[in-house]
């Protein structure tokens, strides 16, 4: 329904109507549409953290983030992503995307200062830097029909964010 009409404009009833299910069972699952919505978005993060378990090799464990993987899961998912994100409710979506890597990556940021370093830019907002332009470059790839491979975009990707952290950190 996402790629037919704005979120804003789906009612309950056109869900329940969709799903085959009754109000009640709507409501003993869901208090409202947010939350179904917000179900949706956990089932692509379990789905996606079920696939980066499956799909990244310890080896590569130690990287900044999996961004083939991310491209990749996203092409293998892209009807429901795009759902999500063509319609009004993709911030939703890439907040929650933001918050994930974001706990993920700070840590890595840190492992990497040198002892004794103080970062030209807090951690924080480096972060926040990574992972905006990561949303961003996802966005547009999604939009301009996925022309490159994932592993080409975790080049661009890395090409394009790496030599701000190691400015950043002093590496």
């Amino acid at each position: 329904m996402l790629r037919e009409k704005k979120y804003a404009n789906i009612t309950i009833q056109e869900i329940i109507d969709r799903a085959n299910v009754g109000r009640t069972t709507f409501y003993q699952h869901f208090t409202d549409k947010d939350a179904l919505l917000g179900s949706c978005i956990e089932t692509i993060f379990e789905s996606f953290s079920d696939y980066l378990t499956e799909q990244v090799p310890p080896e590569h464990e130690s990287r900044l983030m999996p961004a083939a993987e991310i491209f990749a899961h996203i092409q293998e998912n892209s009807r429901l992503i795009n759902g999500i994100l063509m319609s009004d409710s993709g911030d939703l979506l890439f907040d929650k995307f933001k918050s994930y890597w974001s706990k993920r990556i700070e840590p890595y940021l840190l492992a990497h200062l040198p002892k004794g370093k103080t970062p030209k830019v807090p951690i924080d907002i480096l972060t926040n830097y990574i992972t905006s332009t990561t949303i961003e470059l996802l966005r547009w790839w999604m939009k301009s029909d996925e022309k490159y491979t994932p592993v080409q975009m975790e080049q661009y990707l890395f090409a394009l964010i790496f030599p701000s952290v190691t400015s950043i950190l002093g590496e």
